[in-house]
């Protein structure tokens, strides 16, 4: 069944799609009076709503079911060096779909990306559209937050402390990463930080370790960004998978 974003402070009476979510239901989707779909408000609700009037800026529902689902624990929050190209839409699609909840882009001394104050606002709203288009397509009733695209040290000094922090690092005398999930018993929040394409400098790692991050092998290859990330998530979700 198709889906569609609805904002909590949407879900009234009666309840109303608008702007661009209207527009797509009726324009793109070419639903009717009568059609039937999911929508979700991106806080773990979702309800089947059917359309009693329709218009290209409004859509007015007759909410029919709900429903709330459960949000994925730990919580998983990654910092992610920005590569290059499209990759780094690919890297919010599966974030999306492994149920990851915060993605910081970074910026770093030996990565090939910068953006300026004003493009950073500018992919901010174009990547949390790709995450929106993520949930709607997969079925994630939890949207994911796409913080602004930061440098290292400003992410840094604003880290949780009370979260459990992992860097994949191409450091001599890390641990596999396996061996460091096998100790962690209860974590509400885990921070998975990977580098960009150039990797992190020697001086961006020892401020990384000195936030409390503990470096962590992924294997005996040199991974591509997108691919440690998903290597990365994966492991925590099967590591503390109900």
């Amino acid at each position: 069944m198709d889906r569609f974003f609805l904002p909590s402070g949407s879900w009234g009476d009666p309840v109303t799609l608008q702007g661009d979510e209207a527009h797509h239901c009726i324009r793109v989707m070419r639903k009717k009076v009568g059609d039937e779909f999911v929508v979700f408000d991106g806080e773990g609700r979702e309800g089947v709503v059917r359309i009693i009037e329709a218009a290209k800026v409004e859509v007015v529902l007759e909410l029919l079911s709900t429903k709330a689902s459960t949000k994925p624990v730990p919580e998983i929050e990654i910092a992610v060096g920005v590569p290059k190209g499209k990759s780094f839409e690919l890297i919010l699609q599966k974030a999306v779909e492994m149920g990851v909840s915060r993605v910081q882009p970074l910026m770093s001394a030996q990565g090939n990306v910068r953006f300026d104050d004003r493009e950073a606002v500018s992919k901010q709203k174009k990547w949390s559209r790709v995450v929106l288009e993520a949930c709607k397509q997969c079925g994630q009733s939890y949207l994911p937050v796409v913080a602004r695209p930061v440098v290292l040290e400003e992410y840094l000094s604003g880290q949780d402390s009370q979260a459990l922090g992992f860097v994949g690092a191409l450091l001599p005398d890390v641990k596999p990463f396996r061996e460091s999930l096998k100790v962690v018993e209860g974590a509400n929040k885990v921070v998975l930080m990977i580098g960009p394409e150039g990797d992190f400098s020697p001086e961006e790692y020892e401020k990384i370790l000195d936030a409390g991050f503990t470096g962590v092998g992924l294997g005996d290859l040199i991974l591509r960004t997108e691919t440690a990330v998903f290597w990365m998530v994966a492991a925590v979700r099967y590591q503390f998978q109900p």
